[in-house]
């Protein structure tokens, strides 16, 4: 028989929360190996918004947020009510019924189609003001869509701040082989 003794025990836990029992924590995964312990967590709301730019997104883009935002079990009913309702799927829903209502004369939607969903609840809000309609929960959703924008931009800001680390300057690695050479 024969056995490998040089290959590293390893052990993978993952812990889960369940689904009524109140705000959810991150699934954590801890993989074990050899002494070191590598523990990655799922990605905070902050971390998903930040990959999306709200002036320039598209309806899948939408939809692949939310999805996102729920596997991580961080998705935030509220704030993303006001955003799928933008998305493909729910578009997607109301060209079907009105083809099948005979209001449209096609069911055709373009969910790759981006657009600037801020100043589309700047214009739905000014709409309602011009018609006598209430605003103020259209309102709400604009100011929390743009904090939600505010935070991606700087994340998204802060991420690119990060230095690289790239190759030294030829310079130094020059001088590094030729201390090299001198040494040898």
């Amino acid at each position: 028989m024969l056995i490998a003794t040089n290959i590293p025990q390893t052990s993978l836990t993952t812990q889960t929360v369940s689904a009524t029992s109140g705000p959810q924590a991150p699934v954590t995964q801890t993989t074990e190996r050899s002494g070191f312990t590598i523990q990655t967590s799922a990605p905070t709301a902050e971390a998903i918004y930040a990959d999306y730019d709200f002036t320039n997104i598209s309806p899948d883009e939408i939809d692949d947020m939310a999805d996102r935002l729920r596997e991580a079990g961080v998705y935030e009913f509220s704030d993303m009510m006001m955003l799928e309702t933008r998305g493909t799927r729910f578009q997607q829903h109301l060209c079907d019924c009105l083809y099948e209502a005979g209001i449209t004369n096609s069911r055709s939607f373009d969910g790759a189609q981006k657009s600037d969903v801020i100043a589309s609840f700047t214009f739905q809000i000014e709409m309602s003001r011009r018609a006598g309609d209430p605003t103020e929960f259209a309102q709400k959703s604009l100011d929390r869509l743009e904090e939600i924008h505010a935070q991606a931009q700087a994340d998204r800001a802060k991420a690119q701040a990060v230095p690289s680390r790239a190759a030294p300057p030829p310079a130094l690695a020059q001088s590094l082989l030729g201390f090299m050479a001198q040494s040898g």
